[in-house]
């Protein structure tokens, strides 16, 4: 798949795979309850100099929560549940590659709405991110959000200064 990588899959795409970005995503999602294609989308538009309210961030949350609640959230549990199972690696494999579609599918939905709602101010990637997690009201909170979170930010800084 050959995203265009100022477009927000493509940055997603080439981000995800940075080092220590994955394994934070996943424990901001698995720990904290936050969303991960919402955590890139926020990133994303940090790297344009720009940011969403937290005013504007509620109405994508309700639609982003829609569809991780109808389709991502049932995917990534068969998927789970099928990676435990030897004897059907083959399905696994199957249901994974529908999860990314349909995440990527999702995020083709919401770039253009972040872009449009986002406001041209650069704030530090971590309060931005701290906007997301305030709105999205994460299991986790205090001293392993925050740590969480900065690791983040300070992984998409990095991914961002070698990118540039």
């Amino acid at each position: 798949m050959s995203e265009d990588r100022d477009s927000l899959i493509g940055w997603a795409l080439d981000c995800y795979q940075q080092p220590g970005v994955m394994s934070t995503l996943l424990a901001l999602q698995d720990e904290c309850g936050l969303d991960v294609l919402l955590l890139l989308a926020s990133a994303w538009l940090w790297t344009q100099g720009r940011r969403v309210s937290h005013e504007d961030m509620l109405p994508m949350l309700a639609q982003q929560q829609s569809w991780q609640d109808q389709v991502i959230k049932p995917l990534r549990l068969v998927r789970r549940k099928l990676k435990q199972d030897e004897s059907a690696q083959s399905l696994y494999q199957q249901v994974k590659a529908v999860e990314l579609e349909a995440e990527l599918l999702q995020l083709r939905r919401l770039e253009p709405l972040f872009a449009e709602l986002s406001v041209p101010v650069r704030l530090p990637l971590v309060e931005q991110l701290g906007v997301l997690a305030q709105v999205q009201g994460g299991g986790e909170s205090g001293e392993r959000l925050q740590a969480l979170l900065d690791q983040y930010a300070a992984a998409v800084a990095d991914f961002s200064s070698t990118a540039a």
